[in-house]
């Protein structure tokens, strides 16, 4: 008996996911870790999880991010075939979990209008990179797929606009779903996960919906709303981004909203346009409106038009909307306004979430954090 317990202790010693610390670069905005991903599709929820991977990732290819399967077949069939670029992305689908030997820190991301749970790779793999798990629901009602129908005349019976907001169901949803995960026996995340505190982060209506539900539900203890008018009165800590040449959700109404916030820090990047946390520029959905869908007569206009603006809004390649003197005709390059927000985004959960630096200690040129 006395040597089966010997070599039970040993299996748990040595057959166990050996331990690899995070050894992170200094730079806040730099990659850490390799990142794994999977889809879990629930019953009323599809979730995409970013977490940190072992070492023995970082030899494999990431997966591209293919926007594709976001558009409704009835819109293929119309237009007979769509072909987005595929975006880039270093994440390597259903990797193993690294154990870091501590309990990971958790990050929801909510999608914008028009937006789907994998628009922000650059943003939540770069997180994952960092030592976190980062959680992202598609938001039915507001996905590119439920608006692409509204624009023609012969699907609008599939146009599936919610003018409500999902994000208000969909996001505690989504976090009561990975509160069971951290206690599921024997699944992927079982005891890895630090529940004390959540971070929630979300793009234009997705900030929102980041300050709506962080508004409410205390699980959440770090919030990050990023190009939105979405306000909130908790006392609870928020790094409210926006882009200076934002035309969509213009600076003045971010301020108004920004105002009543207890516990708030302002970052503002300066020439940046309202697609910046995002990567659908990569999509070039300006050049498909262009190609595919201006051309047609069944097109429904005032829809194209309003699209077509919030579809280019930060985009380098098409021109701004928002002519001001700090953004005269041309955006901050996307790379630049990205890893600003990864510098900042990632400090900022770093001192909520691990108790680790200080917005204060984490100054960037060409960002304004007050």
């Amino acid at each position: 008996m006395r040597s089966v317990l010997i070599s039970m202790l040993a299996c748990f010693t040595a057959c166990g996911p050996s331990i690899e610390p995070l050894e992170l670069p200094a730079d806040p905005a730099a990659q850490g870790a390799p990142v794994g991903v999977q889809t879990f599709e629930l019953s009323d929820l599809t979730l995409e999880v970013w977490y940190p991977a072992t070492d023995a990732t970082a030899d494999q290819t990431g997966e591209l991010v293919d926007a594709d399967p976001f558009v409704p077949a009835a819109v293929v069939d119309l237009l007979v075939s769509v072909d987005l670029p595929p975006i880039d992305s270093y994440a390597v689908r259903d990797a193993e979990l690294r154990n870091t030997g501590e309990p990971l820190p958790v990050v929801l991301f909510s999608h914008g209008f028009g937006g789907f749970r994998t628009q922000s790779i650059d943003y939540v793999q770069h997180l994952a990179s960092r030592g976190y798990v980062v959680v992202a629901p598609d938001h039915p009602g507001r996905m590119m797929g439920d608006i692409l129908p509204c624009l023609f005349d012969s699907l609008v019976d599939d146009c599936n606009v919610d003018l409500d907001d999902p994000g208000e169901d969909d996001l505690p949803d989504a976090l009561d779903v990975v509160e069971r995960w951290n206690t599921q026996a024997e699944g992927f995340f079982e005891g890895r996960l630090d529940m004390d505190g959540v971070g929630l982060a979300g793009h234009s209506a997705g900030g929102m919906s980041t300050a709506s539900v962080g508004d409410v539900d205390a699980r959440f203890t770090a919030l990050m709303p990023m190009t939105t008018n979405g306000s909130l009165t908790r006392d609870v800590p928020v790094l409210y981004a926006v882009g200076s040449c934002d035309a969509t959700v213009p600076v003045a109404e971010s301020v108004e909203a920004y105002a009543p916030i207890p516990d708030g820090r302002w970052l503002s990047l300066t020439g940046a346009g309202h697609l910046s946390p995002t990567n659908l520029c990569d999509l070039d959905l300006g050049g498909f409106a262009e190609t595919l869908l201006a051309p047609r007569d069944d097109v429904n206009s005032v829809w194209l038009d309003q699209l077509v603006a919030l579809a280019t809004d930060g985009c380098p390649q098409d021109a701004p909307q928002l002519v001001l003197d700090d953004c005269p005709d041309a955006f901050w390059p996307l790379d630049e306004s990205q890893a600003a927000l990864r510098h900042y985004a990632t400090v900022f959960f770093d001192e909520q979430l691990r108790g680790e630096g200080t917005l204060e200690d984490a100054g960037l040129s060409g960002a304004v954090l007050d």
